[in-house]
């Protein structure tokens, strides 16, 4: 499909789609009608539907014509061509969407959603970014801005009028306590937010022959990674994609950590410990019938701090002895235990559901979450500025003071949407978008 968008769309499209009947310029808004391509030669090389939607009841808001070619790329690069050379341009990355948001047509939010709607990686991804993409995230986000500029114009008025306006103070402080709770309960959905949309990296770590490649294919339920009993055989980092309780996996097996003079099996280990602190989690195995060694705690007291997870493998032998260690080490640290056997397939949907659950905490059932790092951002310092303006309260200071920090929340929320967005904070937006978009 071809797109032009633009005060001359339907001169530019009608240069080179020839109707059968009629001229493009007479064809009813959002009516297909059968055209032949034609070159600058008058050659036709394609029959294609063709649709023409003139502003402000488009996409972009402006008159757009779209071009539905048959399969296949010299066709469409043809038609492409045809467009250009009548005056049409190349579209810029997320072009047509920056121009919905820049029209009014779309907010911010909204425009971040298509591009969500697009890359989903799992059904729980596309159900979220589908309802940002309806504006619920966006009616929120309204509500909580309204809720601040009606302050707001309380604390002017008892700054510009104070015999006459009654004192509210009270009345504020309790509205922006129950504002600051909402806020915050959206942060706390944060994490499983960014986990629906940019995915989560989990990596498998631990001791030579302990079971990380025969989990690691009894994960994704295919044969990826080579087994054998052999210590070192994985070299390098294994990389694939999956899905676990709705939330899109990228899963990683590396090579066993210890210290080794053979220079191929040090870069793996290298690269598994690399591969480790970068990940949103990690899995280390220990195996059952060996239980746990200095060196497992070693590591695990280096990554207490990390989302972890000590999955005791090999448990269908029935030794149970890395269980037994597993629970004493792990206890005191927090970190949770998961047993698992690869052969069985006991433990697996368990091991799947604990990293999940990393990123649920703080969410029900139905609840909308953040779809980016930068509405993540609006709303911490929305919240921050509603704390300040509460402390400002309890703490005697004039209604001046408290006008800025409750100003400054709104605005920021009003960045959120897009209705008060720098320029720079725009381009990393539509950046991220293909040229299609």
């Amino acid at each position: 499909m071809v797109r032009v968008s633009g005060p001359e769309a339907i001169d530019v499209a009608g240069a080179f789609a020839r109707l059968r009947k009629g001229r493009l310029h007479d064809l009813e808004d959002r009516r297909l009608a059968l055209a032949r391509l034609v070159d600058s030669s008058g050659n036709v090389f394609d029959e294609a539907l063709v649709v023409v939607m003139r502003g402000p009841r488009s996409f972009t808001g402006e008159d757009t014509v779209e071009v539905y070619c048959h399969g296949g790329r010299l066709v469409t690069e043809k038609a492409l061509s045809e467009a250009l050379s009548h005056g049409a341009r190349q579209a810029e990355p997320g072009e047509f969407t920056r121009r919905a948001y820049l029209s009014g047509r779309i907010s911010l939010e909204e425009a971040e959603a298509v591009l969500e709607v697009v890359e989903a990686r799992s059904e729980a991804a596309l159900f979220q970014a589908g309802r940002r993409l309806c504006g619920e995230l966006g009616a929120m986000v309204r509500r909580w801005e309204g809720e601040l500029l009606d302050i707001l114009a309380e604390v002017q008025g008892a700054a510009d009028f104070p015999e006459d306006v009654p004192d509210q103070r009270e009345q504020m402080y309790g509205r922006l306590r129950v504002l600051a709770g909402e806020l915050d309960g959206f942060l706390k959905r944060a994490p499983l937010g960014l986990a629906l949309s940019d995915g989560i990296t989990v990596c498998l770590v631990g001791r030579p022959n302990v079971g990380k490649s025969s989990l690691f294919n009894a994960l994704l339920r295919e044969d990826r990674a080579i087994v054998t009993d052999f210590p070192g055989t994985t070299r390098d980092v294994l990389r694939e994609t999956s899905e676990w309780d709705g939330l899109p996996v990228t899963l990683l097996d590396t090579a066993g950590l210890r210290a080794t003079e053979e220079i191929v099996e040090a870069i793996g280990v290298l690269r598994a410990e690399a591969s480790a602190e970068e990940a949103e989690v990690i899995l280390y195995v220990v195996d059952d019938t060996e239980g746990i060694l200095e060196e497992d705690i070693r590591w695990l007291e280096k990554w207490k701090d990390r989302r972890v997870v000590l999955v005791v493998s090999k448990v269908d032998l029935g030794v149970g002895s890395g269980v037994r260690d597993a629970r004493k080490v792990a206890g005191p640290a927090g970190q949770k235990v998961v047993k698992v056997s690869s052969v069985t397939g006991d433990g697996l949907d368990v091991l799947k559901r604990t990293v999940a659950g990393f990123f649920e905490s703080g969410a029900g059932v139905g609840d909308i979450v953040p779809g980016s790092a930068r509405q993540v951002d609006c709303v911490r310092r929305a919240l921050d500025s509603v704390s300040e303006a509460m402390s400002e309260l309890e703490e005697g200071w004039t209604d001046d003071v408290v006008a800025l920090s409750v100003e400054r929340g709104a605005k920021a929320l009003a960045e959120l949407t897009g209705r008060d967005v720098p320029e720079a904070a725009l381009d990393r937006v539509f950046s991220r978008f293909c040229v299609g978009k």
